[in-house]
């Protein structure tokens, strides 16, 4: 028997990310672009426009941050787009679709 996927609003993970966004924000004294990405249908997060004072393990935290504040259960990720810094996370309930 087959079984319902797991399902989230667009609008629902949305709002849980600009909060998780705002903590990191404030929590480690750094700034992000102003939208929402979804990267190849596997990284969620944003990009980290102003990295503070950060260690060098430190946009790792943040995507942590990131990660709890949405309440996303997932691996934490820092990846480079071009010369932009994606912090987010790799959901665990990810499932790949063929179409």
């Amino acid at each position: 028997m087959a079984t319902r996927a797991e399902v989230v609003s667009i609008n629902s993970l949305s709002k849980s990310i600009d909060k998780a966004v705002s903590l990191a924000a404030r929590r480690y004294d750094v700034s992000f672009g102003p939208e929402n990405i979804i990267n190849k249908w596997e990284i969620l997060g944003r990009i980290l426009r102003e990295h503070g004072t950060l260690s060098p393990g430190g946009a790792v935290d943040v995507a942590a941050a990131v990660a709890k504040g949405a309440g996303l259960k997932g691996t934490p990720v820092v990846t480079r787009i071009g010369k932009e810094i994606l912090v987010g996370v790799i959901p665990l309930n990810l499932e790949r679709v063929r179409f």
